[in-house]
């Protein structure tokens, strides 16, 4: 069988917390739901793909703050927009002062020493440290300051 994507309203705001409280309840009962997508840009609705309507009626029974199952069906191309990866550029000048916002050296201060475009890497010296450490790190672990 083929997977369809379906839609619950569900309350604004909360969606996040209700796609963690289905997504847990999924696993414990082994349902057959293949993914359930939450977006800012849709906000009070959630998306879950499954083969059949029952199991996502059955999944958002007692589920707290959820209000209904929508009636109808989604296509892929009306969702695309929202599960296709957006780009961020990214670009970190020698010298400036960011802050590594995850991984081992979180929360700490550190100053570019290189950043590598093409890999999105950079090298930083962390200014939190007794001694002169440099690390090579993921770009994105990175928030300018």
């Amino acid at each position: 069988m083929t997977s369809k994507i379906f839609v619950l309203k569900v309350a604004g705001g909360h969606e996040k917390n209700i796609a963690e409280s289905i997504a847990e309840r999924v696993k414990t009962k082994g349902l057959p739901i293949f993914s359930i997508i939450y977006a800012s840009k849709m906000k009070g609705y959630l998306l879950i793909e499954a083969e059949k309507i029952n199991v996502v009626a059955d999944l958002s029974t007692g589920t707290k703050n959820v209000r209904s199952t929508v009636p109808g069906l989604m296509k892929v191309s009306d969702i695309q927009s929202i599960i296709k990866p957006m780009e961020v550029e990214m670009s970190f000048a020698e010298g400036q002062v960011v802050e590594v916002i995850t991984g081992p050296f979180k929360g700490m201060k550190a100053r570019i020493v290189r950043f590598d475009k093409d890999k999105k890497e950079a090298t930083v010296s962390l200014l939190d440290t007794r001694y002169q450490l440099q690390v090579t790190i993921d770009g994105s672990y990175l928030k300018g300051s």
